[in-house]
């Protein structure tokens, strides 16, 4: 392997077994060959790690670190120590990459110049494309604060419109990021839910040049695999509370000119955040009166008592705007029945 492959790709496993083998070999038989897959064992219970020392013994691209179990963040942050690429990119273990992502992503940046790169991603479910997402800014080189801030502003939320969430994604899946511009600016994951809106909002704060490209090029599958964004327990609500206040910490970090923006947007992603976490909470296993107990101590959180103070609640889809005026009003029966409403249109 050379002393500098163009891409370093880092896939952080944990009891993904099934999954694996066709995730890496996905990277493995990317039409740039010039990559580095660093396969992280973070302390999984299952063969992850014996499979991960088979494929390094295969294919001398592949390098192996093992670590003690800590989190999807820190198991990134493992990686990135140990990378050497030109440029660094993160594939989850239960998906895939189209063959042609990391070329596509590097001929971008190299054209650009750029810090970060970002493309599309489409979801699949039994082998089966279901949706498609184009990044909307495909196509475009976003030069300096102002042109930057227009991918960013999307990742502290929506605004107030009938729109039920901004297009944009900000998981670091679908990116490649110059490894010496994470060097310079010490950039690393949170040990906290939603690390990788974080990551990217730092990333897109401090780089120079951003372009994103046309093509949905990440394989995100969705076929009801283990993940801790579908588990409930108490744990869960302290990490929503942490995420709370990271968010208002970063609205507040923003310069002066996008600060009301920043924070109008922060606002109602809180109030996502919340009703995402009263669904998972219905979704549990807990009885009715815990149930209870829990969706009360979310709607009378005071980071959402802050965000729901002023806000323009008649902008937003009619389901939303209601459950807002649940939880301002403190009905705890109308905003169960909303997200259990909103679980059953789901499915």
């Amino acid at each position: 392997m050379p002393l500098q492959p163009k891409f370093s790709v880092i896939v952080p496993m944990y009891n993904v077994e099934d999954y694996l083998p066709a995730c890496v070999d996905s990277i493995r038989h990317q039409t740039l060959r010039d990559i580095e897959i660093i396969l992280v064992d973070d302390g999984s219970p299952d063969r992850c790690g014996q499979l991960a020392e088979e494929y390094a013994a295969e294919d001398s691209r592949v390098q192996v670190v093992h670590r003690v179990n800590g989190g999807l963040g820190p198991a990134r942050n493992s990686g990135m120590e140990v990378a050497h690429g030109e440029y660094i990119g993160f594939v989850d273990s239960d998906d895939c990459v189209e063959p042609d992502m990391f070329e596509r992503l590097y001929k971008a940046a190299s054209l650009a110049d750029a810090d970060v790169v970002f493309t599309g991603l489409k979801i699949v479910s039994q082998g089966k494309v279901v949706h498609i997402q184009e990044h909307p800014l495909a196509g475009r080189i976003l030069r300096g604060e102002d042109q930057i801030f227009t991918l960013r502003a999307a990742f502290f939320g929506a605004l107030p419109s009938k729109v039920s969430e901004d297009p944009t994604p900000v998981s670091v899946w679908v990116a490649g990021y110059r490894r010496s511009f994470i060097d310079t600016f010490n950039l690393r994951f949170l040990n906290v839910r939603s690390e990788d809106l974080i990551f990217n909002t730092y990333a897109c704060r401090a780089a120079k040049v951003v372009t994103c490209i046309p093509g949905s090029l990440y394989c995100y599958r969705k076929d009801d695999q283990p993940s801790i964004t579908k588990s409930f327990n108490f744990k869960t609500i302290d990490s929503f509370c942490r995420l709370f206040r990271i968010l208002e910490q970063l609205s507040d970090e923003e310069p002066r000119k996008f600060w009301d923006e920043c924070h109008l947007r922060q606002q109602r992603c809180v109030i996502d955040y919340c009703r995402a976490l009263i669904v998972m909470i219905e979704s549990s296993g807990e009885n009715s009166r815990a149930k209870n107990v829990y969706v009360k101590g979310v709607v009378r959180h005071p980071a959402l008592r802050r965000a729901c103070k002023g806000y323009p609640w008649w902008r937003l889809p009619i389901l939303q705007a209601i459950f807002y005026l649940a939880i301002k009003m403190h009905a705890i029966r109308l905003a169960r029945t909303l997200v259990c409403a909103k679980r059953r249109t789901a499915k």
